[in-house]
């Protein structure tokens, strides 16, 4: 199964008008030029800057701003909450008991409300997130998967980056180091250095989806004036698909254990994220004389999805070894389920 790719991009960083002003003409606070002070304490009321933006969900819209049919709109209400329908990544036909956490419930508060369609006749599940503070955290979404035969659990992990408007750097602080980031940021972009959405959407100090000079001018002013900190507590909020590998849900293996028998396998393989390529998955056979598995010795060689019984397999349980990859991140750990055999290995009657 294919994940569609999230070719969705902000505006263009740069004009060729800028260059000039870029490289001569701004005289920016770099190598402390600028004392080392806050522009203000951070106060104790969050207010969520739009737009809020998402990078790498695929089913969820790019922007609060934006709100294309196709995908899931964020919803910024008026009490500075997020909220999110989940009923096109979690639908209710497939998934079943779908709840919400994070990593850490003083940086932000996630979980899941239901409700009834306009119809009354299908639940609505929404995630709803409650920012608190500067920092990131790890949603986790749970839920039964229900498809693939006896229900299993799945879960999707979503990053939330919060930071305050005007902290360039993600450090906590508003101060003349997050002019020097900005401008090198505003400098590397003409080298066409990649950044992420996150460090892209903290430099958009504007707010207006256009990282440039107007973006220092904004800094410097909220520096000036002190507005950027005390004054001001609008946070910025990217919330970032985390890769899951994929899953092997329901797997069992076929055929009778006896000897001469080709003992086969049934999984169904689920990515959650539909960023993978679903590729084959890889293999390792075992033996266990335990029927729990806890003892197993690997088979040199068996490496295959479908494995011819011996001899000396005679009063062991067989187990398999199935081993999902990502394809989207490499650096994503891979999946490991171990499918045992319902009873040992019979010589024939």
């Amino acid at each position: 199964m294919k994940g569609k790719q999230n070719k969705k991009r902000l505006k263009p960083i740069l004009k060729k008008s800028m260059l000039t002003a870029l490289g001569l003409s701004i005289a920016l606070p770099i190598g402390g030029t600028l004392p080392q002070v806050n522009a203000g304490a951070i106060g104790p009321v969050i207010n969520i800057s739009r737009p809020v933006l998402n990078d790498g969900i695929n089913w969820l819209s790019y922007s609060s701003e934006q709100n294309d049919p196709r995908d899931v709109p964020i919803e910024v209400t008026i009490n500075n909450t997020v909220r999110i329908n989940l009923s096109t990544q979690f639908r209710s036909d497939e998934y079943s008991t779908l709840t919400a956490s994070t990593s850490d419930i003083s940086i932000a508060e996630a979980y899941v409300e239901t409700s009834q369609d306009e119809n009354m006749t299908t639940p609505v599940s929404t995630l709803v997130v409650i920012p608190r503070q500067s920092g990131k955290i790890n949603i986790e979404l749970k839920a039964n998967y229900m498809i693939s035969g006896e229900p299993e659990t799945v879960t999707d992990h979503i990053e939330l980056y919060i930071s305050k408007k005007g902290d360039v750097n993600a450090d906590g602080k508003v101060n003349s180091l997050d002019a020097a980031d900005l401008f090198d940021y505003l400098r590397n972009m003409l080298s066409r250095r990649g950044f992420s959405y996150v460090e892209m959407n903290r430099m958009d100090v504007d707010r207006n989806t256009e990282p440039t000079l107007g973006d220092m001018d904004a800094l410097l002013i909220g520096y000036k004036g002190k507005t950027l900190g005390g004054k001001n507590n609008d946070y910025v909020l990217t919330f970032k698909q985390v890769d899951d590998a994929p899953y092997i849900l329901n797997g069992e293996l076929k055929n009778a254990m006896q000897i001469g028998n080709d003992i086969g396998v049934d999984y169904y393989l689920m990515d959650i994220d539909y960023n993978d390529y679903l590729d084959t998955p890889s293999y390792q056979w075992y033996r266990a004389t335990e029927a729990t598995g806890e003892d197993m010795v690997p088979i040199d060689g068996e490496t295959r999805a479908q494995y011819t019984v011996r001899s000396e397999d005679v009063d062991y349980y067989l187990v398999l070894e199935v081993i999902a990859k990502s394809t989207w991140d490499s650096n994503t750990e891979p999946r490991k389920v171990y499918i045992i055999g319902k009873e040992a290995v019979q010589r024939p009657i």
